[in-house]
């Protein structure tokens, strides 16, 4: 079983909650089940309700404060982070002297 350590210190970590909203998008948390075959219907449902409990896993990673019984803090988290990605480095403008040895 993970320690309570190790989910504080992933709840901390920018890319895992990068990697919590892919799995968030890819359990289709956010969007309901359609369809008529009830065999889709099931199989949506259970990838659902596994990226509902990674979720409810990743919460208890967050202080105690924060902590909720449909983990909306860390689901603000992963959401948060998808939203600003970090920012990249600024390259240096280039100029016609560039290439001159010094």
């Amino acid at each position: 079983m993970i320690q309570p350590s190790d989910l504080m210190f992933l709840a901390g970590r920018p890319e895992f909650r990068r990697f919590l909203f892919s799995a968030i998008q890819l359990a289709g948390i956010t969007s309901p089940a359609n369809g008529h075959e009830t065999r889709d219907l099931a199989f949506s449902e259970g990838r659902r309700s596994l990226g509902l409990e990674l979720l409810q896993l990743a919460d208890q990673g967050q202080p105690e404060a924060l902590r909720t019984p449909h983990a909306l803090a860390t689901l603000n988290a992963a959401l948060m982070e998808a939203m600003n990605p970090p920012s990249k480095p600024k390259e240096k403008p280039r100029d016609r002297y560039d290439d001159i040895p010094d």
